[in-house]
């Protein structure tokens, strides 16, 4: 089944199709790490042999997404931690810390405050919207009309003009987002930092920020079916800043970005300490940026359907430390935060996860974020990603637009129509770019191949940590070649890349690529591109005595479908590329390991 029909069977209709591969023994062969006995997922034969571009358009089963579903847990500490489990609860609000340094080195004595106006609340537990409320319909940014605009500008004012220290205004709302993600709380009854970001919360805890932001807009102006805008930066015509972002004399304008690109389009390859000239007049480049961006967002989806820690992140638990394994899809969102935010530290507002909130355009970021959830989900047959109790009963707090401070729950949001919201219907232009883009990557092969000659020898990683401060190519054994369908539907190939190390307040990025090797030798040509590792600068958790922090990750990316492209399922080894493009990295060990998809369906 092709994935532009998958997107067709099981977006665009209610009754899900495509069903699950069947699956071989579940001994422990090959290699492979086991995650959990209890991990369900649903795999799909993913080509582009369609023409047709299916649109997303928010459809949905309304069964119990919470029944036999799937669960990443388990064996090993960089999908899953090792870990007794426990649920993440909200922190004690009394505990809150105003004083966390800045997130640049350069600026150790500066502080900020992202504690809430409240220090105590009577906390109640969320109750879902009733299905009898009207559905809220998020549309895409660039066909908003006049009217659409006012409306949107006219909630944005009225938030603005609420008092500093009210809980509603437009400050305080934008302060939710630091909280939650600089280190002014501790998780409850640890010296541990709460930190939503680089984890399986990132999704759901910006689905509920968008919720309860949307609906106290719709409060302010008096209507219950006001919706907020999606940047639809997925498709073409989307792939610009919208032009309602840009008008000086809006209240949705922010003087921090980055106006050199106002009328670029996005390179989802862009860095923010080159700042290349992005896309603008010649149309050659544009349509190749096009391509690329797209077939990034193919490939995104196409990795991660079997193991949805690969695009929601990795697993944390209450009384652990931060999980810092940012899935596939938060680090494409963490290139928008540095694209829009200007280059100069502190990055203030959207490139610094300490102000983002601040931008309107923000809101309409994430909008497009928690889409790409929808569509995830849909594709999985609306599989819940992780049946686990230490997500779904993990909780969190937000003020809602009854002015109440309330606990939700992960397993309440799974769906945007249970938060009674949906979104408007876009072309997926994605599933049907493959072709497009492998002329375009064959062509730059030929390009090459002048330099066929130049191979060069190529070793293995080794047992140190080596600084990335120039490109640096190892030879990666695989656990196991030409794998069966059967067996792919059992274990899926992962490129781990391990002990991250990055300066606290820094902004960073690499590129891995994956190539065969020839006759044992790297050739002139990296390779596909398996996925970049993107970090946007924010405050850290310790003391502001100017000492340097140490920020830690991994970073895990599927790679099944990636060698099934290139041609090299019968290679023993691999060639693996790390492109350092900013900041100060230094990685700890590359491998290539199989990592099991159980079903006990």
């Amino acid at each position: 089944m092709s994935l532009s029909h998958l997107a067709t069977t099981t977006i665009s209709n209610s009754t899900v199709s495509g069903n699950p591969l069947r699956r071989s023994s579940k001994t422990n062969n090959c290699g492979s790490v086991r995650l959990s006995n209890r991990t369900p997922y649903t795999s799909c034969e993913l080509n582009h042999n369609q023409n047709q571009e299916p649109t997303h358009n928010g459809g949905i089963d309304r069964r119990n997404v919470l029944l036999g579903l799937g669960v990443v847990h388990g064996a090993t500490a960089t999908i899953a931690n090792n870990a007794i489990g426990a649920p993440m609860v909200p922190p004690d609000l009394a505990t809150c810390d105003p004083s966390k340094p800045s997130a640049t080195d350069d600026e150790t004595k500066q502080k900020i405050n992202c504690c809430p106006p409240y220090s105590s609340a009577n906390i109640v537990d969320f109750k879902p919207p009733s299905s009898s409320e009207p559905l809220r319909v998020r549309k895409a940014a660039h066909k908003y009309n006049s009217d659409d605009i006012a409306k949107f500008e006219k909630a944005i004012a009225a938030m603005k003009a609420l008092p500093k220290d009210d809980p509603w205004s437009f400050g305080q709302q934008a302060t939710i987002h630091c909280t939650f993600c600089n280190g002014a709380f501790n998780q409850l009854n640890s010296n541990t930092l709460l930190q939503i970001h680089g984890s399986w919360f990132f999704l759901p805890w910006h689905r509920y920020y968008l919720y309860f932001w949307e609906r106290i807009l719709g409060k302010l102006i008096g209507d219950d079916t006001f919706a907020i805008p999606f940047w639809n930066w997925d498709t073409p015509k989307g792939m610009y800043l919208p032009k309602m972002y840009q008008n000086v004399n809006s209240p949705l304008y922010d003087g921090t970005r980055n106006k050199e690109h106002y009328t670029s389009m996005i390179d989802y390859k862009y860095d923010i300490t080159s700042d290349a000239p992005n896309p603008k007049e010649n149309s050659q480049q544009i349509a190749e940026t096009e391509i690329r961006n797209l077939a990034e967002i193919d490939s995104i989806f196409k990795e991660t359907l079997q193991l949805p820690a690969l695009f929601m992140g990795k697993a944390q638990r209450g009384g652990e430390k931060p999980a810092e394994a940012q899935g596939r899809n938060e680090a494409l969102h963490n290139v928008f935060h540095q694209w829009v935010g200007p280059l100069q530290t502190p990055y203030h507002n959207m490139g610094n996860f300490a102000t983002a909130g601040k931008d309107p355009v923000f809101y309409g970021h994430h909008g497009n974020m928690g889409r790409m959830w929808d569509i995830y989900s849909k594709l999985r047959g609306q599989k819940v990603e992780f049946r686990d109790p230490d997500w779904l009963e993990s909780a969190f707090i937000f003020y809602d637009e009854n002015r109440q401070v309330v606990k939700v729950k992960v397993k309440d949001c799974l769906t945007p129509e249970s938060l009674r919201y949906s979104y408007a219907p876009e072309p997926l232009a994605w599933t049907t770019i493959r072709r497009k883009y492998k002329k375009l990557q064959n062509a730059a092969q030929t390009r090459s191949a002048g330099d066929s000659l130049k191979l060069k020898p190529v070793s293995e990683f080794g047992s140190s940590p080596t600084n990335l401060t120039e490109p640096i190519q190892v030879l990666v054994q695989r656990p196991k070649t030409s794998r069966t369908k059967n067996e792919k539907a059992d274990a899926v190939e992962v490129l781990f890349v391990d002990g991250i190390q990055i300066p606290h307040g820094s902004t960073a990025r690499f590129d891995v690529y994956v190539t065969k090797p020839i006759a044992g030798l790297a050739g002139p040509h990296n390779g596909e591109l398996a996925g970049s590792f993107v970090k946007v600068p924010h405050a850290h958790h310790g003391s502001s005595n100017g000492a340097v922090h140490t920020h830690t990750s991994s970073l895990e990316l599927g790679i099944s479908t990636l060698l099934e492209e290139i041609d090299a399922e019968s290679s023993e080894k691999l060639v693996v590329s790390l492109i350092p493009r900013s900041g100060e990295v230094i990685v700890g060990g590359v491998q290539i390991r199989l990592v099991d998809v159980d079903d006990d369906e």
